[in-house]
């Protein structure tokens, strides 16, 4: 058992040290990924492949470990005959221990081919829920897998989920912008933009000052959606608090809503302008601006005239749709940047603190209490028989279980409480200024908000004056196997 605990405890840094790594290329992190798999699964070859929908096509992207498959890259089949295409449509299991026997994985052309006895294996899904490509193992062996090694495979090809999605993202950038000098060359204003956006810097500004001169207005705002309102991100020409305007169908909900320019030429007589907004800013004209992403409404350039304009000169009006793209590429990258920070500091699927974040924590809460001589309880909280409901309900579903579970625990917290989740049905709980007691009475109205009548085990423990982090939360470790081997739904208090 000793053994077993330490060999989990082993794959799990390898896997936090993976998912830590910055990476040039997602061909790197898939590299990295696959040297870690046939280290933690030695004996089985282990493979990355492309879920080619377009063209029907398995293809191996690289593979290790076993010669006994004989998996190489580039290798191409049916999809309809591969075991990952099934899986990943949730048309056969993750881990199968007997292929030969299964009614689906032993009938494909896959089986023909290898003969293999064991397979487990994973798809890598993006945040818009597309499975393109799958992680998984092979073994000659009958009972190889276990609901450990899928677990492996799931975090794994979470990292490389993310990391392809970045380079996505950071490829769809790169060719945006290099489209936009093109167009934009011999043009100044949006020259300057371009470079500002590959900079990688916050560009709605510069946005902003490239509208008011490409156009002669002397005022312009971003202007982005949130909730019902319409809020300015940045703002050139003028210096004001930030402006929010409340789009009505009836006044200003066009110029909001429409995918092409809406101008106003007589801005203090048009319902689309509040008169403290035209008072402001001594508006005579004005244009909105749709800035459109994917074809929706992502933002809109308000720009401001002084002096009456008839119309917008047609030349213009095609520099600022340019303009209008670089705004579009300017407030994803904002997004973008947001989102980087926030899954270096959070759980991606429950916005919860991460793993990090509580490694760093934890020590800071001891010294607080060591410095106010303050009790200080922690807490390890499993969610019960997660593997069942997964093959009972599908991955989907287990999700939603883990991000309502994470709601409603966090719910039933103090402010000062920290809760976060430390792999995928751990959570870690931080009790400031609590005993032991009260800290077992915390950790089972936690426990009890545990939704979809699953239940959760958790070991709970008081901080003695004196130990690391490490021996606290080591004492939890074992309280909470106690909680499982007492049949879970159970709080166990370490001694």
């Amino acid at each position: 058992m000793a053994e077993n605990v330490s060999v989990d405890i082993g794959a799990i840094k390898a896997v936090e040290e993976t998912s830590a790594t910055s990476y040039r290329s997602f061909a790197d992190a898939a590299r990295s990924v696959l040297d870690l798999l046939e280290r933690l699964l030695p004996g089985t070859t282990v493979f990355l492949a492309h879920l080619d929908r377009t063209h029907n096509v398995h293809r191996i992207v690289d593979a290790r470990g076993s010669t006994r498959f004989a998996l190489t890259s580039n290798q191409a089949s049916a999809l309809s005959e591969s075991f990952c295409h099934h899986m990943a449509a949730a048309g056969a299991p993750h881990l199968c221990n007997d292929v030969p026997a299964h009614d689906v994985y032993g009938a494909l052309g896959m089986q023909s081919t290898l003969r293999a006895a064991s397979y487990v294996g994973v798809p890598l899904e993006l945040s818009d829920g597309a499975r393109v490509a799958s992680l998984g193992a092979l073994s000659a062996e009958l009972g190889r897998f276990t609901s450990d090694d899928e677990q492996l495979l799931r975090m794994l090809a979470r990292v490389l989920a993310t990391e392809l999605e970045r380079e996505s993202h950071q490829r769809d950038l790169r060719r945006l912008n290099d489209s936009l000098r093109e167009q934009a060359r011999g043009m100044g204003a949006v020259g300057r933009v371009a470079r500002a956006l590959a900079g990688g810097e916050d560009s709605r500004r510069a946005v902003c000052r490239a509208a008011c001169e490409l156009t002669g207005a002397p005022i312009a705002f971003l202007l982005e959606p949130s909730g019902r309102e319409f809020v300015s991100t940045a703002m050139a020409g003028v210096q004001l608090a930030p402006v929010t305007i409340q789009p009505r169908a009836e006044t200003s909900g066009r110029a909001f809503t429409a995918r092409e320019s809406y101008f106003v030429a007589d801005a203090r007589r048009h319902p689309a302008l509040a008169a403290p907004l035209v008072d402001a800013t001594g508006a005579r004209s004005a244009l909105f601006e749709p800035v459109l992403r994917d074809g929706q409404v992502a933002g809109v350039l308000f720009l401001v005239w002084k002096t009456a304009l008839d119309a917008l000169p047609e030349a213009t009006a095609g520099l600022l749709r340019v303009l209008s793209a670089q705004a579009a590429v300017a407030i994803q990258q904002v997004g973008l940047h947001a989102r980087v920070e926030s899954l270096a500091l959070s759980d991606p699927l429950t916005g919860l603190a991460s793993r990090r974040v509580w490694d760093e924590e934890l020590p800071r809460e001891i010294a607080r209490a060591r410095r106010n001589e303050a009790p200080l309880a922690v807490a390890l909280i499993d969610i019960d028989s997660l593997d069942a409901f997964n093959v009972a309900h599908g991955d989907r579903e287990s999700e939603r279980l883990i991000k309502e579970t994470a709601s409603l625990w966090r719910g039933a917290l103090r402010d000062v409480d920290m809760l976060a989740r430390l792999d995928e049905t751990a959570f870690g709980l931080i009790l400031p200024n609590c005993g032991l007691g009260e800290a077992v009475d915390v950790v089972n109205r936690v426990r009890a908000a545990t939704p979809r009548g699953q239940t959760a085990s958790a070991g709970t423990a008081r901080w003695d004056g004196e130990e690391p982090a490490e021996l606290l939360v080591a004492r939890c470790e074992q309280a909470l196997q106690s909680a499982r081997l007492g049949g879970g739904d159970l709080t166990v208090p370490a001694d």
